[in-house]
């Protein structure tokens, strides 16, 4: 292995040596949209995209932390708590998608592209407690991918997570969690992979959403202004997500 690739990998690393099942997202816009694009519920698949409830959304909310947050149960490596510090949007359990709440976090489009039929939406009052008997999860990098372009039209990836660097002059890294079981070296490790890339360019900065063409080319956009029925079908979109921190809540 070349000398490039061990710094690479090394730096990727870095990022991670604080990892501690905990996700902090920038707010509740980013949660809200996090949720509704992966439609998640308990596994990873469900937030990558594959499978969870299409019609019943949930917002768990934690009285006792203030958090809204969502579980991912992953298949062999703990659970993951992707969470954001905030106070209670609304007092009631259940809300249509239309209510007006929803129009202070995502404009007309976005709302679109993220309710696509009848959905009501939940709020459980919940703490979770399993997290707290897992043991830290060990992260591995699988694959880095050299361009940002050949990440998004290979993995295709409905979320990608963002480590934005404290310097403009480091990369941010670009992470997205990958399926493919992993077999821990130790009996009480638990391991999760992840297909990286380090973008030195800065590109997702201020961007919610990157939108991968039909000639696979890639779109940075900060919002979804207008979007045609042609767009939904020759077109792939990610959601961006920047992480605020692996901070415990």
């Amino acid at each position: 292995m070349s000398e490039a690739i061990k710094d690479k990998i090394a730096k990727i690393k870095e990022k991670f040596s604080n990892f501690t099942n905990y996700i902090e997202l920038n707010g509740f816009r980013q949660y809200l949209l996090f949720t509704l694009t992966s439609q998640l519920s308990s596994n990873i698949m469900a937030q990558l995209g594959f499978g969870g409830n299409q019609e019943i959304i949930n917002l768990p909310y934690d009285p006792l932390k203030k958090i809204y947050f969502q579980k991912i149960n992953l298949i062999s490596s703990g659970s993951l708590i992707i969470y954001t510090r905030n106070d209670m949007i609304s007092k009631k359990f259940l809300l249509e998608k239309d209510e007006p709440i929803f129009k202070e976090y995502l404009n007309q489009n976005e709302q679109s592209l993220a309710f696509r039929g009848k959905e009501k939406i939940l709020f459980p009052q919940v703490s979770d407690c399993g997290a707290v008997d897992d043991s830290k999860i060990t992260i591995k990098l699988d694959d880095m991918f050299h361009s940002l372009q050949s990440f998004v039209s290979y993995s295709q990836p409905n979320v990608i997570f963002v480590i934005d660097a404290k310097d403009d002059n480091e990369a941010d890294v670009i992470f997205t969690f990958n399926m493919t079981p992993q077999f821990p070296d130790k009996s009480d490790e638990n391991v999760l992979k992840i297909d990286s890339y380090l973008d030195l360019e800065h590109k997702t900065r201020g961007i919610t959403y990157i939108k991968r063409e039909e000639d696979y080319s890639l779109t940075f956009l900060k919002n979804i202004k207008e979007i045609s029925h042609a767009d939904l079908y020759k077109s792939f979109f990610s959601l961006v997500i920047h992480i605020k921190s692996f901070d415990l809540p």
